[in-house]
């Protein structure tokens, strides 16, 4: 609920370009609160190198349309939006030990999107869907969060959350890639920048998921 409510406040206050941007901090904050807080796996240089290595990228192909113009009904909304959603992704692997990953992800909606709707009704809000176009737009948002999160949490369920979470930085890629597409944001998306952040990109989730060796335990090194 969080995690939603702060992020389509802040996304209606600032550009989709530094959205994605200040989305990526959710990796480096998922990984330190799993390693730091609740000891889920080791804080290793290879993972603070690979973030450092694929952050790098997100800026990079994001440099032309920043500015450091920061509020707190765009921004800073924002970046409390990629601190709940680490959490959330530690606290998913935490419960997913004993409990189906699509399961909770259920009724993570379920009673998220009830108490969202409430609040929304009871400030005024409401949603007017006129069109078939609309009412089919609607559907797949809901599926699209729906299989997306679930997906995410099989994955959480199964491997430590820096080789996960790691793969967040290319969110702000297609991020902005379909920015300057759908929203005319700018052309970001294109020449060698994007490229080049791509490739930063992969090698970070390369060098966070890499095993020295070959001897890499895979429940939480």
């Amino acid at each position: 609920m969080l995690q939603y409510f702060f992020f389509y406040i802040g996304l209606a206050h600032t550009s989709g370009v530094k959205a994605s941007v200040i989305e990526a901090v959710s990796v480096f904050v998922a990984i330190l609160v799993a390693s730091l807080i609740f000891r889920q796996e080791k804080l290793t240089g290879a993972k603070i190198l690979g973030c450092a290595v694929g952050f790098a990228g997100v800026v990079l192909i994001n440099m032309n349309g920043l500015d450091l113009t920061l509020t707190m009904a765009g921004e800073g909304m924002i970046l409390l939006s990629t601190i709940a959603y680490a959490f959330s992704s530690v606290f998913l692997k935490r419960f997913s030990v004993t409990d189906n990953p699509v399961m909770l992800s259920g009724w993570q909606f379920i009673f998220g999107g009830l108490i969202m709707a409430a609040g929304g009704m009871l400030m005024g809000g409401h949603i007017r869907v006129q069109t078939l176009s609309q009412a089919l737009l609607l559907l797949y948002l809901a599926f699209l969060s729906a299989a997306a999160y679930s997906l995410w949490g099989i994955l959480l369920k199964y491997n430590p959350v820096s080789r996960v979470a790691v793969f967040g930085f290319m969110n702000p890629v297609f991020g902005v890639i379909l920015s300057a597409l759908l929203l005319g944001e700018g052309d970001e998306a294109g020449g060698a920048a994007a490229l080049i952040s791509l490739v930063l990109v992969c090698i970070g989730i390369f060098i966070v998921n890499r095993r020295p060796g070959g001897k890499e335990a895979a429940h939480g090194q």
